[in-house]
């Protein structure tokens, strides 16, 4: 079977708090793959850091062979604090030249002097966002450079109309000239570098929740996420939406390919209710359904979008036993289509019946792994989850 998802090093923190610290996991094609862990493990925010909810702090996710979190460029790191440190540095210098260019030449001497030191002020805040990869920082820094640029430019071009340094009589071309030559160059040297793939996802340019569903990961929630008002109809042809293909146009235009397109979404919709077995409810208000059956609708409405890989949250949680053995026979005939399931359970029956292969979290950090029969006996487990360690294993 093909790797269809790899989980290589990934940390996430919450300031200092570390809620994932190093997971490593991978889940093949076809498999239905458990993820267990005491509650506060940290496994809700896997799936949120896989599904970009939340981003992650370092390592990489790779889902079917294409990494949708690459690895944090440590080099590119390191170079923007470098520059950060010379745009500041340049920063101060550029002040007294911007003073001595225009002060000499305004009435309005006082509000140019404060002028340049609300800027540089401005420069330093850009300066501290800019080494803690702040996104406004990021987009504030394009106006900054290019400022920079044209100043540059103008320096050079116009030293012959530049009087002294002010508060000196040295020609202010002695300053003019070095800075628009270091800080020209600079300018352009760091817009590149800050429109690399690598340097933009250290500030959070990553794919959002809206492409990796289009990518074939979808999930459901640990508390329920329908929408109650609508129809059960309708919350799963919500599932379709990033398969739809008309725009707002052919929506306006009622158009004959967004009509079939409306048309082909219902019949699809009916079919994944008739194979959660709720295609006769399906015009009745989600809200009106029983506790297991709004579960079953959305995994109804996950499946909707056509999923290579299905991530489930605890779908089994305050469900009855019968609710319970329903449940596992529906994920086991997800898994005969082919898809690929990562649950996350505290019911051990449940997990037990249906992983293929374990993987166990316990303070954001993975204690075990395996088929169910070696997690059940690992005196790790039996520990994260009894305490006691190898006292209980031994009972």
């Amino acid at each position: 079977m093909n790797t269809i998802l790899k989980i290589i090093r990934l940390s996430k923190s919450f300031g200092g708090l570390s809620a994932l610290r190093e997971i490593t996991l991978e889940a093949k094609q076809g498999q239905i793959v458990g993820i267990i862990g005491p509650n506060g493990a940290g496994k809700t925010t896997l799936f949120n850091c896989l599904t970009s909810l939340y981003y992650s702090t370092a390592g990489q996710i790779e889902f079917q062979e294409r990494p949708i979190v690459p690895e944090v460029a440590e080099t590119k790191r390191r170079l923007i604090k470098r520059c950060a440190i010379l745009f500041f540095v340049l920063g101060l210098i550029w002040v007294p030249l911007f003073w001595s260019s225009f002060v000499p030449h305004t009435f309005f001497k006082v509000e140019v002097v404060l002028l340049g030191i609300f800027i540089l002020s401005i420069r330093l805040l850009l300066v501290r966002g800019l080494v803690r990869f702040q996104i406004w920082a990021w987009g504030l820094m394009f106006v900054f450079l290019i400022s920079d640029l044209w100043f540059a430019i103008w320096w050079l071009t116009h030293l012959l109309s530049s009087g002294p340094m002010i508060g000196t009589g040295i020609p202010l071309c002695y300053f003019a000239v070095p800075w628009g030559i270091i800080a020209g160059p600079f300018s352009i040297y760091l817009i590149l570098q800050l429109v690399l793939r690598k340097v933009r996802q250290l500030y959070g340019f990553r794919l959002g929740p809206d492409a990796i569903c289009r990518l074939g990961m979808a999930r459901t929630f640990q508390n329920i996420r329908l929408f109650f008002n609508l129809s059960v109809l309708d919350n799963v042809k919500i599932g379709f939406h990033v398969q739809i293909r008309s725009g707002v146009l052919g929506i306006l235009l009622k158009t004959r390919s967004q009509r079939d397109e409306e048309e082909l979404t219902e019949k699809e919709a009916l079919k994944y209710l008739r194979f959660v077995g709720l295609d006769g409810r399906a015009f009745d208000l989600a809200g009106a359904l029983a506790y297991g059956e709004q579960r079953r609708l959305e995994i109804a409405r996950a499946l909707a979008s056509k999923p290579k890989i299905l991530l489930l949250d605890e779908p089994a949680a305050g469900m009855n036993a019968q609710e319970s053995s329903e449940l596992i026979r529906l994920i086991l005939k997800i898994r005969e289509k082919g898809i690929t399931v990562l649950i996350i359970e505290h019911d051990m029956k449940v997990i037990m019946n249906l992983a293929d292969n374990i993987y166990v979290l316990d303070y954001g950090v993975l204690i075990a792994d395996g088929k169910p029969d070696e997690i059940r006996t690992n005196p790790k487990v039996i520990e994260a989850y009894l305490g006691g360690g190898t006292a209980h294993a031994e009972t």
